[in-house]
Protein backbone atom coordinates (compact mmCIF):
# COMPACT_ATOMS: atom_id res chain seq x y z
CA UNK A 1 0.00 0.00 0.00
CA UNK A 2 1.18 3.51 -0.81
CA UNK A 3 0.63 6.82 0.92
CA UNK A 4 -1.62 9.33 -0.84
CA UNK A 5 -3.21 12.69 -0.16
CA UNK A 6 -6.42 14.03 -1.62
CA UNK A 7 -7.37 17.69 -1.62
CA UNK A 8 -10.96 18.31 -2.66
CA UNK A 9 -13.13 21.36 -3.29
CA UNK A 10 -16.86 20.98 -2.71
CA UNK A 11 -19.60 23.37 -3.73
CA UNK A 12 -19.91 26.07 -1.09
CA UNK A 13 -23.73 26.14 -1.15
CA UNK A 14 -24.05 22.66 0.39
CA UNK A 15 -25.72 22.53 3.78
CA UNK A 16 -23.69 21.41 6.79
CA UNK A 17 -25.22 17.93 6.80
CA UNK A 18 -24.87 17.52 3.02
CA UNK A 19 -21.23 18.57 3.22
CA UNK A 20 -20.58 16.15 6.08
CA UNK A 21 -22.27 13.36 4.13
CA UNK A 22 -20.22 14.17 1.00
CA UNK A 23 -16.95 14.08 2.97
CA UNK A 24 -18.00 10.78 4.55
CA UNK A 25 -18.75 9.45 1.05
CA UNK A 26 -15.25 10.40 -0.15
CA UNK A 27 -13.73 8.63 2.85
CA UNK A 28 -16.01 5.61 2.28
CA UNK A 29 -14.80 5.33 -1.33
CA UNK A 30 -11.28 4.98 -0.01
CA UNK A 31 -12.08 2.47 2.73
CA UNK A 32 -14.41 0.42 0.49
CA UNK A 33 -11.50 -0.06 -1.92
CA UNK A 34 -9.27 -1.40 0.86
CA UNK A 35 -7.68 1.87 1.94
CA UNK A 36 -7.05 3.34 5.36
CA UNK A 37 -7.77 6.97 6.21
CA UNK A 38 -5.11 8.83 8.16
CA UNK A 39 -5.15 12.52 9.03
CA UNK A 40 -8.05 14.63 7.76
CA UNK A 41 -8.42 18.40 7.74
CA UNK A 42 -11.27 20.69 6.80
CA UNK A 43 -9.95 24.00 5.56
CA UNK A 44 -13.35 25.61 5.24
CA UNK A 45 -14.90 27.92 2.70
CA UNK A 46 -12.46 29.89 0.54
CA UNK A 47 -12.69 32.17 -2.46
CA UNK A 48 -11.52 30.37 -5.59
CA UNK A 49 -8.73 31.85 -7.71
CA UNK A 50 -11.03 31.48 -10.75
CA UNK A 51 -14.60 30.38 -11.34
CA UNK A 52 -15.20 26.65 -11.53
CA UNK A 53 -18.57 25.66 -13.00
CA UNK A 54 -19.94 29.15 -12.18
CA UNK A 55 -18.83 28.92 -8.51
CA UNK A 56 -16.71 31.65 -6.95
CA UNK A 57 -16.29 29.92 -3.57
CA UNK A 58 -15.57 26.37 -2.53
CA UNK A 59 -15.23 24.27 0.61
CA UNK A 60 -11.73 22.79 0.87
CA UNK A 61 -10.67 19.61 2.63
CA UNK A 62 -7.68 17.27 2.84
CA UNK A 63 -7.34 13.59 3.67
CA UNK A 64 -4.22 11.45 3.94
CA UNK A 65 -4.71 7.77 3.21
CA UNK A 66 -3.03 4.51 2.27
CA UNK A 67 -4.28 2.54 -0.72
CA UNK A 68 -3.18 0.05 -3.33
CA UNK A 69 -2.16 1.90 -6.52
CA UNK A 70 -4.55 -0.14 -8.65
CA UNK A 71 -7.57 1.19 -6.71
CA UNK A 72 -6.78 4.88 -7.25
CA UNK A 73 -8.28 4.90 -10.76
CA UNK A 74 -11.55 3.46 -9.45
CA UNK A 75 -11.78 6.27 -6.90
CA UNK A 76 -11.01 8.89 -9.55
CA UNK A 77 -13.76 7.50 -11.78
CA UNK A 78 -16.31 7.81 -8.97
CA UNK A 79 -15.21 11.32 -8.01
CA UNK A 80 -15.38 12.52 -11.63
CA UNK A 81 -19.13 11.84 -11.87
CA UNK A 82 -20.03 13.64 -8.64
CA UNK A 83 -21.38 17.11 -9.47
CA UNK A 84 -20.96 18.40 -5.90
CA UNK A 85 -17.17 18.00 -6.09
CA UNK A 86 -15.76 20.93 -8.06
CA UNK A 87 -12.13 19.75 -8.11
CA UNK A 88 -9.90 17.18 -6.47
CA UNK A 89 -6.25 16.22 -6.63
CA UNK A 90 -4.78 12.90 -5.52
CA UNK A 91 -1.00 12.89 -5.07
CA UNK A 92 1.72 10.65 -3.68
CA UNK A 93 3.63 12.79 -1.16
Amino acid sequence: MRDYEIVYVLKSDLSEEDRTAKIARIHALITDNGGEIGKTEEWGKRVLAYEIKHNKEGYYGLAEFQLEPSAVEQIKDRLNIDEQILRYQIVCP
